[in-house]
């Protein structure tokens, strides 16, 4: 198997981290029911944590993260909006030079 194909079959440390959160989940409701949503709950939980994780080791690179996510980085920048993720002090562009002009 490449090591850049991630495995699908839910056995590393991660599945394993989800599926004890979410039986955590369920001990924590008593019996009653979940309501509807659990998926988008549980990818609502996941996905900002992991874009800003990725951001972080690749120093804020949306590129470099686009690849390592698989996504593509038009979806990225969407997703770094709607988490509020793409407003970062280093973020604005630098004013190095300008009083050259």
């Amino acid at each position: 198997m490449s090591d850049d194909k991630p495995a699908k079959t839910g056995r590393g440390p991660l599945a394993g981290c989800v599926r004890l959160a979410v039986e955590r989940y369920f001990a924590d409701l008593n019996g009653q029911c979940p309501g509807t949503s659990l998926y988008e709950t549980v990818i609502g939980e996941v996905e900002a944590p992991l874009i800003e994780t990725v951001m972080r080791h690749v120093g804020h690179n949306q590129c470099q993260a686009a690849k390592i996510l698989g996504i593509n980085r038009n979806t990225l920048r969407k997703k770094l909006l709607n988490y509020g993720l793409a407003d970062r002090p280093d973020a604005a562009p630098s004013t190095q030079g300008s009083d050259l002009l």
